[in-house]
């Protein structure tokens, strides 16, 4: 899964309102986004839920893949828990 596929799959799934953003650092949303490789080329992706500027459950991945689906089962499993 791409980061640009994300919004897809959760609609598909049934997930409506989730705020996700991709690329981008949003105020109370779930954040998906690149993390540019430093001088030891470490690239990867990183997970976070924003609010207030703060970075919340923040986590990091090796590939756009891996964040991609990480963030997606815990807003499916939210919403499944939330729904009963």
């Amino acid at each position: 899964m791409r980061a640009g596929e994300l919004a897809g799959w959760l609609a598909a799934a049934g997930v409506t309102g989730a705020a996700v953003s991709v690329d981008a650092e949003v105020e109370r949303a779930w954040c998906v986004r690149p993390v540019p490789g430093d001088d030891a080329g470490d690239e990867g992706w990183e997970v976070f839920w924003c609010e207030r500027g703060g970075r919340f459950e923040w986590t990091r991945f090796d590939d756009e893949s891996a964040a991609c689906f990480s963030l997606f089962g815990r807003l499916v499993w939210a919403w499944l828990a939330g729904s009963r």
